[in-house]
């Protein structure tokens, strides 16, 4: 007991050491973007440290009626270091309408940041009958693009409890069009004609994928009102009852793309950004690989949605491309997504190379014009690689001819007669493994041969493959060539056309990835299939074995086609 309590009095003691030691750091923010008047908001300041004293907020309440104010607090350790953050956290509802900038708040010696708020002046009353609880949906723009995002809100108002609540997700008038819920429900507080209300607000990006006239049919609410006692003598028990409301339809355009817009690649945004970065202090050495990274970031767009870049080939360099990293942000304002692309960029010669411009077309839902991302050209020098120079050897052959009485020629002899013992117990053991390498391989091949095999089901979908070549069916094509090689590699996976490429040798490969590329071509019916009958016709008659060892090397990495 005694060890345990001197370990929390040290314990103490450093922690508030550490944490006066310097002066908090203050931060602050609000809980959402998008303000009302008459709207509660949570305005949020964190301080990592101890402030000198508890905070002033008394300059906020000129423009704001303060409804409640909480504070919480934690501590951590990581890697020996202590950490305490404290937070304030307060219910605010605004005066009037206007653009507000916050005023510094003093905590002692301590200050926060000051901080710009828009208010905005909040809609007109409801026109239901029961004002009790009712149900408001919008949408950002009237219309939207083709494959453009628009952002539907539906909000909940009550001025009452209620209890065993749902809320329908949203239908459209036809199913062709992507719906992604944005992050978590929002809760706060507003007035409409001198009613109190609790809103809990919910967020939509909404695709759609044709153009035309697209609805939004009316969303349901169903839910209990939980009936209040009039009295607490009141013997009468409580009678709940159940309420069901409706919001409004809401009708849109979709329009189609604009015939400005000759790109292959449709992508509308309010925002596009393509981002090239490479390791920091990076040298261009002959050989020695650098890897390139390619981000395209698209405001109203997803991962998904985003092409693939087209890296061009590069005179004197070798480029071996990752799989792409797709990641989708969400926050208020909408899907952000983002597309990665990780490349091996090898040097085969030195002297000077230019990379060339990387170029994206996308249509400005802002401005309604064709704009371009682009990565610069970028010129780049390529060291000639590391060389083992003979004088390099000058130290050891001096040493050699120095006296054998010498301390300094000793234990190079000692180096010298162990490697060459260790290199005959190596070699023992390689021929010995050799042996047994042989003996297992004459195994397999009887076994391989046996009546069990599963050679007549490999053959029976290369039957399928060649009939399918025939009349040039590429999907047919793709889909029985993956069934080939799980079947042909088993216990490996095979998800598309580029993991079947990277067993194959170098002319099969390519053809493969010519029909992968068919596939999301616009001349799909232009591919022909003959050059790949000949190759799959050529590939069957290799023994696996060979195959494998040939392609294992460069299995992590595919060439750019």
């Amino acid at each position: 007991m005694v060890k345990k309590f001197l370990f929390l009095s040290v314990f103490t003691i450093l922690s508030l050491f550490v944490s006066h030691a310097s002066a908090a750091d203050i931060r602050v923010f609000v809980d959402r973007q998008n303000i009302t008047t008459n709207e509660s908001f949570n305005l949020v300041f964190e301080a990592d440290g101890t402030v000198d004293a508890e905070p002033d907020f008394s300059p906020l309440s000129v423009y704001f009626d303060i409804l409640n104010k909480s504070q919480s607090s934690n501590m951590t350790i990581i890697n020996g270091n202590f950490n305490r953050k404290t937070v304030w956290t307060l219910v605010l509802l605004a005066k009037q309408a206007g653009n507000y900038s916050l005023p510094s708040i003093d905590f002692g010696n301590d200050k926060s940041p000051g901080l710009n708020i828009k208010i905005q002046k909040s809609s007109a009353s409801p026109s239901a009958a029961d004002k009790n609880l009712f149900l408001e949906a919008e949408i950002d723009q009237p219309s939207v693009y083709v494959q453009a995002q628009l952002i539907y809100t539906v909000k909940l108002f009550r001025s009452v409890d209620i209890q065993n609540a749902s809320l329908t997700e949203p239908e459209l008038s036809h199913a062709d069009a992507i719906v992604e819920k944005l992050g978590e429900d929002k809760r706060y507080q507003t007035t409409r004609d001198g009613v109190r209300f609790v809103v809990i607000e919910r967020r939509y990006a909404i695709f759609p994928q044709q153009s035309g006239s697209l609805s939004i049919k009316p969303l349901e609410f169903n839910g209990q009102i939980v009936a209040q006692r009039r009295s607490f003598f009141d013997s009468i028990p409580f009678s709940n009852s159940t309420k069901r409301v409706y919001s409004k339809q809401i009708d849109i355009e979709v329009k189609p793309v604009p015939a400005l817009f000759k790109n292959k690649n449709w992508l509308p945004s309010s925002q596009i950004k393509l981002v090239d970065e490479w390791p920091d202090n990076t040298e261009f050495k002959v050989g020695e690989p650098v890897t390139r990274t390619i981000t395209l970031m698209a405001n109203g767009l997803t991962a998904a949605q985003l092409p693939v870049m087209a890296i061009k080939d590069i005179e004197g360099v070798k480029q071996y491309p990752d799989q792409p990293s797709l990641n989708d942000t969400k926050d208020d304002l909408g899907i952000t997504g983002i597309r990665q692309e990780k490349i091996a960029f090898i040097p085969t010669r030195s002297g000077s190379v230019t990379l060339p411009e990387l170029s994206i077309a996308w249509w400005n839902t802002l401005t309604e014009k064709v704009e371009y991302a682009r990565i610069a050209a970028k010129q780049i020098t390529i060291k000639a690689g590391a060389t083992v120079s003979s004088t390099a050897q000058a130290p050891a052959l001096a040493a050699s001819k120095t006296p054998a009485s010498t301390s300094s020629t000793a234990i190079p002899q000692q180096t010298t007669n162990f490697w060459f013992y260790s290199s005959l117990v190596l070699l023992i053991v390689w021929l010995t493994t050799l042996y047994f390498l042989l003996t297992l391989k004459r195994h397999t091949s009887v076994v391989t041969n046996s009546p069990s095999t599963t050679k007549p089901v490999t053959k029976n979908i290369s039957k399928k493959i060649i009939s399918a070549c025939h009349v040039n069916n590429t999907e047919l094509c793709k889909s029985l060539l993956i069934e080939w090689a799980s079947q042909t590699w088993p216990g490996e996976s095979f998800s598309s056309l580029s993991d079947v490429a990277l067993k194959l040798d170098t002319d099969f490969a390519e053809q493969v990835r010519q029909l992968n590329r068919s596939l999301y071509s616009d001349h799909t019916n232009d591919w022909q299939a003959k050059e790949l009958l000949s190759c799959f016709e050529k590939f069957k008659g290799k023994p696996l074995a060979s195959v494998d060892s040939a392609t294992q090397t460069l299995k992590p990495l595919h060439k750019l086609a």
